[in-house]
């Protein structure tokens, strides 16, 4: 390569896209693309670029935003965004992509652990999530570009603009509730940092230049495995104002015989209390991925 690739990043306004920028090398050339400024972003590291707009004369604006030369792409968007988009971009602005190297996206690992739900609304997201990711490799595999696609577990943490929507649930429920009922059991969860997912995607990206790229869907998780109600109570340590929730430990037959009523209002919320109990983790580990030391599951009060 003559040149050194731009990293042209979509969804920079998220968490894990802040995190990434945090973690550029200052000699990097990078381009984000979106529909709004990211805050702290200079205006000219920023192109307007709608993903969800593929009318020609949208499409054409996208191909003139994009940069010149070589390209990286890794977007933190929703992949059935970015699927669709980089197919109608193909078809009607091939030339834009004559500098396209690598493409890193974000998927779920849900679309691993909701496969066997009987809901409909989990069903419909597996379905959107498999769909999406066979139309990227699809269209990457034409393009004879290789794709990695990374299917990450819960992820939480926080950067100067955003914090993440799970633990921070989590949180706001114990700072809420006196008491909290539990199985007696709770499955094993794999939280993964947002910074550890951003390292990982940069590293996927820099594959391509140590000539060790391949087109796959890699699940990710974090460091440590531990249960929910361990996750929970790790909350609680780094937080007073959640440490007063009291978890209440019921048999776990009984817990579920007194959700089973959920099933009635909401099957969603009903399959996601049965998930209490099951184990969402056994992913690889950002550390192992990053060649580097585990890190422990850590959360600080904002």
């Amino acid at each position: 390569m003559s040149e050194p690739p731009t990293l042209v990043l979509f969804g920079a306004g998220s968490l894990c896209g802040e995190a990434l920028i945090e973690q550029l090398p200052l000699d990097t050339p990078w381009l984000c693309l979106g529909r709004r400024q990211p805050p702290g972003t200079a205006g000219h590291q920023w192109r307007l670029c709608d993903l969800s707009d593929l009318s020609p004369e949208g499409l054409a604006a996208a191909a003139s935003a994009l940069p010149p030369g070589p390209q990286i792409w890794i977007a933190f968007v929703h992949i059935w965004l970015m699927a669709p988009f980089l197919e109608a971009l193909l078809a009607r602005q091939p030339q834009a992509l004559a500098g396209l190297r690598r493409v890193v996206a974000c998927s779920s690992s849900s679309v691993i652990t909701k496969r066997f739900e009987g809901n409909r609304f989990d069903r419909e997201l597996v379905q959107r999530l498999n769909n999406a990711q066979q139309q990227l490799l699809d269209t990457c595999a034409s393009l004879s570009v290789p794709a990695c696609i990374l299917a990450p577990t819960l992820i939480y943490g926080r950067t100067e603009h955003h914090a993440d929507r799970n633990v921070e649930a989590l949180r706001r429920l114990l700072r809420r509730l006196p008491l909290l009922p539990l199985p007696a059991h709770t499955g094993l969860r794999q939280p993964i940092a947002a910074a550890d997912l951003a390292a990982v995607a940069l590293e996927q990206g820099r594959a391509l230049l140590t000539g060790a790229a391949d087109s796959a869907v890699l699940p990710v998780g974090g460091d440590e495995t531990l249960s929910y109600h361990d996750m929970l109570e790790r909350i609680q340590a780094g937080d007073p104002r959640a440490a007063y929730c009291r978890m209440l430990a019921l048999p776990t037959p009984l817990f579920q015989w007194l959700a089973s009523v959920l099933l009635l209002v909401s099957p969603k919320t009903f399959a996601a209390v049965q998930r209490l109990s099951a184990d969402l983790a056994g992913f690889p580990r950002a550390a192992d991925l990053l060649r580097r030391a585990p890190r422990p599951f850590d959360v600080q009060a904002p």
